[in-house]
């Protein structure tokens, strides 16, 4: 099997952002925010106008990204397709100033075959040299000079030009089948 150089982005991919953002609107509003997760939503769409200022100040917080839940079957993906190929973790930190400490320390927790060289912090992606880039924003693939492919998340359920990885195991499949 020929080695690739895959990128691989953190929040929505790998990380359950959209678990905090429900959970800490049920801790600050005693309210349910669950339909954030259905195909097609985003914080825009069901976060009262009058509260969205609020919210999406969230990820500013110290503890935001501290502790994130990994998506399901993330872990053991990234591991195997480790074994294969050239994984780097692909994340930017500096749109919020407090994400790069527990953005690394995720990574050293949850991923500590990935060692320093392979985690790159960056606001704009298409600096990436890769063969492949998994990401759930469109903007990061458009500009990115190798293959992209979408990871499914409910924001970007209608984008389409992009081969669509749907879960954790359709990435094992993509790569290692």
């Amino acid at each position: 099997m020929n080695k690739k150089r895959i990128a691989i982005d953190m929040d929505e991919v790998m990380t359950d952002a959209i678990g905090r953002f429900i959970e800490l609107y049920q801790q600050e509003f005693n309210e349910d925010l669950s339909a954030l997760r259905q195909p097609g939503n985003n914080l825009e769409k069901v976060v009262p106008p009058d509260r969205l200022a609020a919210v999406k100040s969230w990820p500013h917080r110290p503890d935001f990204f501290k502790d994130l839940d990994a998506i399901d079957g993330a872990l053991q993906a990234v591991a195997q397709l480790h074994q294969h190929h050239e994984v780097f973790i692909t994340t930017a930190a500096q749109e919020f100033e407090h994400s790069f400490t527990p953005k690394y320390n995720w990574i050293k927790q949850h991923l500590p075959f990935i060692t320093w060289k392979n985690i790159v912090f960056c606001g704009d992606k298409s600096i990436i040299r890769a063969d492949y880039l998994i990401d759930d924003l469109e903007r990061n693939l458009k500009t990115f000079t190798g293959t992209g492919l979408l990871f499914t998340a409910p924001h970007n359920a209608h984008v389409e030009g992009y081969t669509r990885l749907n879960n954790w195991q359709e990435v094992v499949d993509y790569f290692l089948k």
